[in-house]
């Protein structure tokens, strides 16, 4: 129903008599009945579900809503309150931005109700006075805030008058991500119960944080130091935009000691294992260092590095399907390791999660853009209306993650120069996105990170999982089509085929190997026809084709090379199956070696950048040491960072920064034969900047072998294609 007719529906009486609503003005009314929307329900049907977000309030007009939920310790959903005409339900969206429901709703009856944007609401209720408007949210505080108790093992166990007591004395806490609730030795004073969020439970490692517990909707925690009058034990930080009810001390510990509420049967706080990342992980930020980030993603872009080959495809490709010819993707961003797939014979898979919108569950840019250009499609997909967009920025800010860009529109006249551009995953197109579809080495690919990441899906155990998106990037194996090339090829060269045969079904072989190189680099090409797969599949088949070119060219020519024309041509063409084998040996063992050197993603273009920052940081770091320190990096670090083939050995050895680290930092403790010293501080950084920039040299050359065959290859392709012309030429004016 489009907004002209939904405004021409108006809402009934009973709508406007409730109480949240009563007192608003005229513009209001013509507000929230253009933005909201009439639904007719049949019985059974659902209104909303657990983990949807919760951006609408919700006013039955006549019929009845069940409320149900999982209660605490229960393995089904139980009803938790009925709702009929005149009554609200859904007031978790009044009361936080970022909530996401926790209760699913569905008609028991035929039932008719109106669903009001929460944003459009609140906007509407600010210009009103602000002691109702107070007045009233605290009321519907109160409604979501007992919804909540009741689904806890807290709140099932005390009957109503008690309940009535700590909803008089609750207090909504609201934190931004990374906030602390509380710090390590501070008192307790209230215990809390997560509404909406997660958040983590922390203690000091070495100076750094370690994760206890994650803490999520329904957890109560905090009691515990109440009731034995201790400080804090640990540190609790919001992973992401958190709610949560506090309950004072002078009115929790009373009740339950009245009641026993809190004795070991009930099970207060989820038991969520704490995953660790496998031994040896240390070179970049394990997956559960942005908890947040993982749990509202829809739809992660993410890049194996073990398998990415560097070649760009996927941004070039994403510019090309779009008219502007601006890339959605843009190769920075993270780069976190997860746990491999059970056949995937890793231990761990490296990640990068470049820049490119991964569709949130509940968009904080949607939430932010002022004039409704930001859309949501029933499957969760994020889109931008661009006759709406007047390009002022507040989605680009509002993301945590720099998803969102400003260009400029190809129409110059427009009333607005800029536009908000993102990832729109291809819509429309039935391959999916084409960053994915280009790939040559399947390293890319969308995930639900919560059914992909093993991780994730033990905190998450709830999430549905989806048919689709559900793996991390899986390459089709090639070796068995090379294998059965090359058994092919020793088979056409030992079998005797005459020279007419055997010629054309080399040139064809070698024409084909031409064709499937330039569609590979017709971006326009491969977005009209790409399917998923298909960038694999031609990836396979071209070095398929080129292994069975070399047996087809012995065979014809023989193992002897003529001092003619033709002989040139046989050395091209060997040179050129050479140079390609070289190739895709290069792409099978550089990326994994490459991926073990790289701290945080760098473009080879920006390697050189990346060196002189590294040598400005170890200055900084330096400076200002003692003469321990400086003496230590004159005899170990500095020959380290100068030796000439440092870089090459580095690159060779498939060593992973963490242990190129700890070779290092055992020639220090030679040198100091086991002895410790407060002077040492500032060491252990220096290490680690030293070997990162040795690291940078490496990377120089690994990234020059993932390129440098290629020219070569390219050069031997061009002079067989000469060659082969020539000798088509002088064969055909022969007598």
């Amino acid at each position: 129903m489009s907004a002209a007719a939904r405004s021409e529906r108006r809402f009934p009486d009973v709508v406007w008599d409730v109480p949240v609503l009563r007192g608003l003005d005229a513009r209001a009314h013509r507000e929230l009945e253009a933005a909201g929307r009439v639904r007719d329900l049949a019985p059974g049907e659902q209104v909303h579900r657990p983990g949807e977000p919760a951006d609408a309030l919700y006013v039955v007009v006549s019929g009845r809503c069940e409320i149900a939920a999982v209660r605490r310790g229960d393995t089904k959903e139980s009803v938790i309150r009925s709702v009929g005409p005149g009554e609200v339900f859904g007031e978790e969206a009044i009361v936080a931005a970022f909530a996401t429901r926790a209760l699913s709703a569905r008609a028991s009856a035929r039932t008719s109700l109106v669903e009001l944007p929460a944003a459009v609401l609140l906007r509407a209720a600010g210009r009103g006075d602000g002691a109702i408007v107070a007045r009233h949210k605290r009321a519907l505080e109160r409604a979501a805030t007992l919804d909540l108790l009741r689904t806890t093992a807290l709140g099932r166990r005390l009957p109503d008058r008690d309940l009535d007591v700590l909803l008089d004395a609750a207090l909504h806490v609201h934190l931004a991500r990374g906030e602390h609730l509380y710090r390590e030795g501070d008192p307790a004073a209230d215990a809390f119960v997560v509404a909406d969020g997660l958040l983590s439970a922390q203690s000091v490692d070495e100076g750094k944080p370690r994760v206890e517990a994650y803490l999520g909707r329904g957890d109560l925690f905090g009691d515990d130091e109440l009731e034995r009058s201790e400080p804090r034990p640990l540190t609790v930080v919001a992973s992401g935009p958190a709610w949560l009810v506090a309950i004072p001390r002078d009115v929790l510990v009373p009740i339950a000691r009245r009641s026993g509420a809190l004795d070991g049967g009930a099970r207060r706080v989820r038991t969520l294992p704490v995953v660790r990342p496998p031994p040896g992980v240390q070179t970049t930020a394990h997956v559960l260092a942005d908890v947040y980030r993982m749990r509202v993603a829809r739809s992660l872009l993410v890049i194996d590095q073990d398998s990415c080959i560097r070649c760009g495809h996927c941004a070039w490709s994403c510019a090309s399907v779009h008219d502007d010819g601006i890339s959605r993707l843009v190769r920075h961003g993270d780069k976190v390791v997860v746990r491999a797939q059970a056949d995937d014979g890793r231990a761990i898979a490296p990640l990068l999660v470049p820049n490119s919108c991964q569709h949130c569950k509940n968009p904080a840019c949607m939430i932010d853009c002022p004039t409704g250009a930001i859309g949501r499609e029933a499957g969760g997909e994020v889109f931008i209306r661009e006759d709406l967009c007047t390009g002022c920025g507040a989605c680009a800010k509002a993301c945590p993650w720099d998803n969102i860009q400003l260009a400029r529109r190809k129409d110059a006249r427009a009333a607005y120069p800029e536009v908000a551009v993102k990832c729109d995953l291809c819509a429309g197109s039935a391959a999916g996105p084409a960053c994915v579809a280009s790939c040559p080495t399947e390293a890319i690919a969308r995930v639900d990170p919560n059914v992909a990441f093993e991780e994730l899906r033990v905190l998450a155990a709830a999430t549905r999982i989806a048919e689709t998106g559900a793996r991390l990037p899986s390459r089709t194996a090639s070796w068995p089509w090379v294998a059965g090339a090359s058994a092919a090829a020793i088979g056409v060269a030992v079998l005797p085929m005459g020279r007419w045969p055997s010629g054309f079904v080399a040139g064809a072989a070698f024409l084909l190997l031409l064709a499937s190189s330039a569609a590979k680099r017709a971006p326009r090409l491969v977005a009209r026809v790409r399917r998923p797969g298909l960038a694999r599949a031609v990836y396979v088949g071209h070095v398929a084709v080129g292994t069975l070119l070399a047996g087809v060219t012995v065979a014809h020519a023989g193992l002897r090379v003529p001092a003619t024309g033709a002989g040139a041509l046989l050395l091209a063409l060997l040179a050129t199956v050479v140079t390609g084998a070289l190739g895709a040996l290069v792409h099978v063992f550089v990326p994994p070696r490459l991926a073990r050197l790289e701290r945080k993603s760098v473009l080879p273009e920006e390697l050189a950048a990346r060196g002189r920052e590294l040598d400005e940081r170890i200055f900084e770091k330096l400076s200002g040491r003692t003469e321990l320190v400086k003496t230590l990096f004159a005899r170990v670090l500095r020959p380290y960072r100068r030796a000439r083939l440092g870089a090459l050995r580095l690159a060779l050895s498939g060593r992973t920064l963490r242990r190129e680290e700890a070779r290092v930092r055992g020639r220090v403790d030679a040198l100091l034969e086991g002895r410790r010293s407060e002077r040492l501080v500032g060491l252990d950084d220096l290490v680690k900047l030293v070997v990162e920039r040795r690291a940078i040299g490496a990377q120089r050359i690994l990234t020059g072998a993932l390129r440098g065959w290629l020219a070569v290859h390219v050069a031997a392709t061009a002079a067989a294609i000469v060659l082969l012309v020539l000798h088509v030429l002088a064969v055909r004016g022969r007598p």
